[in-house]
């Protein structure tokens, strides 16, 4: 169940004015088939659609990977938010004001305070970009034309500059931010004398924006030649960045995205890399700004697209970064190709696309190298393969690492390519393969055997016929819950949806599917869920299997009480205890014989 402050009033009118299959739109790819849309689902790699919208219900469904929900749990795993972040995104998009949370002091400070923070940033990268506007004859500014960056890709990118260490602090206060606003930002730091300096003081900024373009952060260049500080200089931590997600670049593709005109998703390394790509007419370009793709970032590009292409720069950081990137994005089911520059021609893409045109870096993408024969093929440079000691070890090596591949297929394909490297017949290498796979832990999708049930026939039948009747309320073709009063009685999940459900209708408050996801943690193939998706019956058949329905549930609870009763009386201590228990016994018995006598 979502714990938050939010009255459940306007959840409901948030989710109301959000269609799921508008705000789904914007993330992937809908055709409609049938009565339902369906895309290739955003969270595991597939290339047969299984993602599946019921408008109707406002709900999601994955057949592939199970994972289901209404349009703000949509948001929460897309975006990587909370339910409250999810909740305030849907709201902006549907023209609604948030309500004021006075009962959350906690929430109400923190939400104050990111406020105040994208305040500080906003202004802070105003103050940069009007710097390098005004003053064109700055170190920074000459470092720009100097890398041939244009005017309007210094605007796209919203590129500026700090000339020293007092100007940006004493702006900022004149707008009337606090030092403790500031420093949460991270634009400034505290010297030994407690005075607050910029701490991107004489460098070259760049901004960096969330997927909805607000700045989080900035990386700061140094461009002169001190060898005293550090060449880029990073925005540490803050409640609104989190260096382990954002991506230089991420929120241009958003919109090409959301325009259905991104395929594929080339990262480089560095800000001056995206830059350049862009301003080739590249756009499908992002950065990962020198550091490790993590698990984070992979989820992000995920988002984007099936396809990525690695282009590090060419050098022995960016081939470790390279092996790093295609770990994390195979681990979550990405295509992942990579180009490998030749470092005689250009160590990176920008000084590439100095040298030669857009169409040959165009053709080095058309031309990028599958990731694994990528690996396969520069892990044969370290070795001879005129030495037989070297050919084995690197046959060892290579086959261990095709042996984390998930597939027969895969491992065929890469086989046949270690083949053609070290002209070992396949045979050989496939029982090499074996021997290896067999002595190694190999990776594997299954989930560990479930527990066998040890319920009865009859507690399964008691137990659709609870998920029929549950079904029949939630789908509104029953709304007399007398006849269901004392069915659901246990503590488990269907007697608080059965006590969700009543409230509503003894209320007389609407109710959907959608609701739902709000108020419990539904999990692929749990009693809700198999109420949620329950196949009713043809209508003439339904309304007799409804009653007997009835009838039998209440036969099963009416046997569970008399066995209760009959334990309780074999116990009993004393002959009174037992003749009260006896007396409640028969009354039940006969209740139970005139009920199956009326079936």
């Amino acid at each position: 169940m979502i714990n938050s402050s939010i009255p459940s009033q306007f959840i409901d009118e948030v989710r109301a004015k959000n269609d799921i299959v508008d705000i789904a739109s914007k993330y992937m790819t809908l055709s409609r088939r049938g009565g339902n849309f369906w895309a290739c689902c955003p969270f595991h790699n597939e290339k047969t659609p299984s993602f599946s919208i019921k408008q109707d219900w406002q709900i999601y469904k994955c057949f592939g990977c199970g994972e289901s929900g209404n349009v703000f749990n949509l948001i929460m795993k897309l975006e990587n938010v909370d339910f409250h972040t999810a909740v305030e995104m849907l709201a902006k998009n549907a023209g609604l004001e948030m309500p004021n949370e006075k009962d959350n002091i906690v929430m109400q400070k923190q939400k104050r305070q990111r406020e105040r923070i994208f305040q500080v940033l906003k202004a802070t990268t105003e103050f940069y970009h009007d710097n390098l506007s005004n003053f064109k004859d700055s170190e920074q500014r000459k470092y720009l034309d100097k890398r041939k960056i244009s005017p309007e890709m210094i605007e796209k990118f919203q590129i500026g500059a700090s000339f020293n260490f007092n100007d940006l602090p004493k702006y900022l206060q004149k707008l009337g931010f606090s030092a403790e606003e500031m420093l949460s930002a991270g634009v400034v730091g505290r010297n030994e004398r407690g005075n607050l300096y910029d701490f991107y003081a004489e460098r070259l900024i760049f901004p960096m924006s969330n997927g909805f373009g607000d700045v989080v952060a900035y990386s700061g260049r140094a461009v002169d030649d001190r060898t005293d500080r550090a060449k880029y200089k990073n925005t540490p931590q803050t409640l609104v960045f989190n260096k382990s997600e954002i991506l230089y670049g991420y929120n241009f593709l958003r919109d090409l995205k959301k325009e259905h005109l991104l395929d594929t998703v080339i990262i480089v390394e560095g800000h001056i890399d995206v830059i350049a790509c862009h301003q080739a007419g590249i756009t499908n370009t992002i950065g990962s700004m020198g550091t490790a793709l993590t698990t984070q970032h992979a989820k992000r590009i995920r988002q984007l697209a099936d396809n990525v292409i690695l282009c590090l720069d060419a050098d022995k950081a960016g081939n470790k970064a390279t092996y790093n990137g295609i770990d994390e994005l195979r681990k979550i089911g990405l295509n992942v190709k990579v180009v490998r520059l030749d470092i005689n021609i250009a160590k990176d893409p920008d000084e590439f696309l100095k040298k030669r045109t857009k169409d040959d870096f165009m053709e080095l993408l058309n031309k990028a190298k599958d990731c694994i024969d990528f690996v396969l093929e520069d892990s044969a440079k370290k070795y001879n393969m005129d030495i037989n000691s070297d050919k084995n070890r690197y046959i060892n090596e290579s086959l261990k690492y095709i042996s984390t591949l998930s597939t027969p297929s895969e491992e065929d394909i890469y086989l046949r390519k270690v083949q053609q490297i070290t002209k070992v017949p396949f045979d050989v290498l496939k029982r090499t393969f074996e021997m290896i796979s067999a002595d190694s832990v190999r990776p594997t999708n299954k989930e560990p055997e479930e527990k066998q049930h040890n319920e009865t026939e009859s507690n399964n039948y008691i137990l659709e016929s609870k998920i029929m009747l549950l079904a029949s309320l939630l789908h509104k073709k029953i709304k007399n819950i007398d006849e269901l009063s004392g069915l659901f009685d246990s503590n488990d999940e269907l007697s608080a949806l059965y006590g969700f459900l009543k409230e509503k209708i003894e209320k007389n408050e609407d109710y959907n599917v959608s609701m739902l996801y709000d108020n419990f943690d539904i999990k692929e193939n749990s009693p809700i869920d198999m109420v949620i998706n329950y196949k009713f019956p043809i209508d003439e058949v339904y309304s007799k299997y409804l009653a007997d329905t009835i009838k039998r549930v209440k036969l099963f609870e009416m046997d569970k009480t008399l066995s209760d009763i009959r334990e309780k009386m074999l116990s009993s201590t004393t002959t009174e205890e037992r003749l009260d228990y006896l007396k409640k016994y028969k009354e039940l018995q006969d209740m139970i014989n005139k009920e199956k006598t009326n079936r």
